[in-house]
């Protein structure tokens, strides 16, 4: 087993359960503990988690983590830039750095198995596991992914290593270099397809994006359930994607495939769920200013 240099990240906001459960299975790999460092940014929270945060950082330190840090951010910045910050305190011997989300707990063998199969394939540069809903964890939550010239996103399953375009980043362990060479997670998508841009941005410069579904992480949610406070971001940073990543006409293929087929699907799914008089204004406004190019916070 390859003992190179792992720092973790995690960005949390009022989820103190939740994190201190995600770094407990931390405190459970079986990775060399001196080869381990961790990173955690409380992204303006107002729940009192730094002091459960702490705690359970302390305890990674006492069991030999080479490092266990906390940040606090004075105001909300959400995931995309609090992953870009975090970016910034890994340590230059780092050779593969795990993005992981707070409300996500790892197996015991997470971090041995990605990082193995990063070390036995130098051509690739991230890999992740299946993610199981931790409530039903026979039902993946996510998979290998794959963006069509039209724009259209598709999972596919596997029984063993696959290679796609985009992994989902509740665990995501991607290669140091390879990171800084794609630019790390770009803020400017604040919340919702931020893994889609790096992991299409790995692949153009020559990276492998592989799925493992011999390693499966548990995430805390509810399938299906989509938060008002993200509709927004997921509807316009689609279009930043492709802005972002795709060539003139590829560029057009897919916004016009996400407009054609995309947006009536959108309002269809806000008409299922009896809230189309709420969100209609806001879908229309999170497609045009997607097409705009709009970055950033949105108006909400």
């Amino acid at each position: 087993m390859t003992s190179g240099f792992i720092s973790v990240l995690m960005c949390t906001r009022n989820r103190g359960e939740a994190a201190a459960r995600c770094l407990a299975s931390l405190s459970r790999q079986d990775y060399p503990t001196a080869s381990l460092e961790i990173a955690v940014l409380d992204d303006a929270g107002t729940d009192g988690s730094p002091a459960r945060l702490r705690e359970s950082l302390a305890g990674l330190s006492a069991a030999g983590w080479r490092g266990a840090r906390l940040f606090l951010n004075a105001e909300n910045t959400q995931i995309a830039a609090g992953r870009s910050l975090l970016e910034k305190k890994v340590p230059p011997e780092a050779e593969f750095v795990c993005f992981v989300d707070d409300d996500a707990e790892l197996p015991a063998n997470a971090l041995s198995g990605l990082a193995a199969f990063l070390w036995e394939n130098p051509g690739a540069g991230a890999a992740g596991p299946r993610i199981a809903v931790m409530a039903d964890p026979a039902a993946a939550a996510h998979k290998a992914n794959f963006v069509s010239w039209a724009g259209r996103y598709t999972e596919e399953d596997s029984a063993k290593p696959l290679d796609c375009d985009w992994l989902n980043s509740t665990c995501l362990m991607v290669r140091a270099s390879a990171l800084a060479q794609a630019g790390g997670f770009y803020p400017g998508f604040y919340t919702a397809h931020e893994e889609v841009d790096l992991c299409l941005r790995l692949k153009k410069h020559g990276w492998r994006v592989v799925y493992l579904p011999g390693i499966t992480v548990l995430h805390d949610i509810v399938p299906g359930r989509t938060k008002r406070d993200r509709l927004y971001y997921l509807y316009r940073n689609k279009f930043l994607v492709f802005r972002r990543n795709f060539g003139t006409l590829r560029m057009a293929a897919a916004s016009l495939g996400t407009l054609l087929f995309g947006l009536p699907k959108y309002l269809l799914e806000s008409l299922r769920a009896g809230k189309l008089r709420e969100e209609l204004a806001l879908i229309l406004r999170a497609v045009l200013d997607g097409l705009l190019g709009r970055e950033g916070k949105g108006p909400l």
